[in-house]
């Protein structure tokens, strides 16, 4: 009994024990938090042509590796919780470009909201830096008041962190479920519609980014005559080279009613004297065609 006795931890080194492992506890909790905030933040949004998307996405990624916890909650506020739209117009391609795509994940608050969940991300990013730098400082641990009084820190401190996982890792996961469903977008003839046709899902045209308008505007570049194209001339051509695009795809009974409905082209209506019929010519609008001549210079 005498040996066990010595050989039994003093009280202050049981209590000291117990301080190590909640402290441990909550220190590997934050660097949970903080390897699953740098997966939001790198990839909660991106933007570019789809040959450099990937290039972008190591880029984004590099880019937090190194970031502080305080650094990437700034950055987590500013552009993933929002109370109102975000303006990420300056994201759009400078110059000519075929494609581009953006895909941006946010979480939506109200104002109210917004502002106790930026609050609490100050808190734990406080929180953190008190654990780390000035724990010691905070308690003594060679006392068996100060290991009390830290044992009760640090079990109150690891409920908040983990709330705050909890809610990351659910923000995490509706970011990966609204990825997957892109992705499964992205894989339908209503994507293939969406991006080669201009129309959406809804059946609603955008016009200027249009199959139909880009097949018109390639006709004009090949038959236009004193600046004019002749409609027959540009659908005959159209159905031999596109076969898939035909008026009945944008919901229209001829390519005079496309011409008509995209507001993209003039048109005029000319008398054939040879052969006695009338004749549509069109053409670019003129500030439209303007407008692409100051891009090229």
């Amino acid at each position: 009994m005498a040996s066990q006795a010595l050989l039994a931890p003093d009280p202050p080194l049981e209590l000291q024990r117990d301080v190590q492992r909640k402290l441990g506890r909550c220190l590997l909790r934050l660097q949970q938090y903080e390897i699953l905030l740098k997966a939001l933040v790198a990839h909660g949004a991106i933007a570019g042509p789809p040959a450099a998307l990937q290039s972008v996405q190591d880029a984004q990624v590099a880019c937090v590796q190194k970031k502080t916890l305080g650094t990437l909650v700034g950055m987590l506020t500013e552009r993933y919780l929002t109370s109102e739209d975000v303006d990420d117009s300056n994201e759009e391609p400078q110059g000519d470009c075929s494609m581009w795509f953006r895909f941006r994940f946010q979480v939506e608050l109200d104002a109210s909201q917004h502002h106790a969940t930026t609050a609490a991300l100050k808190e734990l990013v406080d929180l953190r830096n008190e654990l780390v730098h000035h724990f010691l400082q905070r308690f003594n641990i060679w006392e068996p008041q100060g290991c009390l009084a830290a044992d009760a820190y640090l079990d109150a401190s690891y409920e908040t962190i983990d709330g705050h996982y909890l809610t990351l890792r659910g923000w995490a996961q509706g970011m990966d479920e609204a990825r997957a469903a892109m992705a499964s977008f992205m894989r339908t003839a209503a994507f293939e519609d969406l991006l080669v046709n201009g129309i959406a899902p809804d059946g609603s045209v955008d016009w200027p980014a249009s199959g139909a308008v880009r097949c018109l505007c390639e006709a004009e570049t090949q038959f236009a005559t004193k600046g004019w194209t002749l409609l027959n001339t540009a659908t005959t051509w159209i159905r031999t080279q596109h076969p898939g695009q035909h008026p009945q795809r944008y919901g229209c009974g001829s390519w005079r009613q496309v011409i008509h409905e995209s507001q993209q082209f003039e048109i005029r209506r000319m008398v054939n004297t040879e052969q006695g019929c009338g004749e549509v010519w069109y053409r670019s609008r003129q500030e439209k065609a303007s407008m692409q001549g100051k891009k090229s210079s």
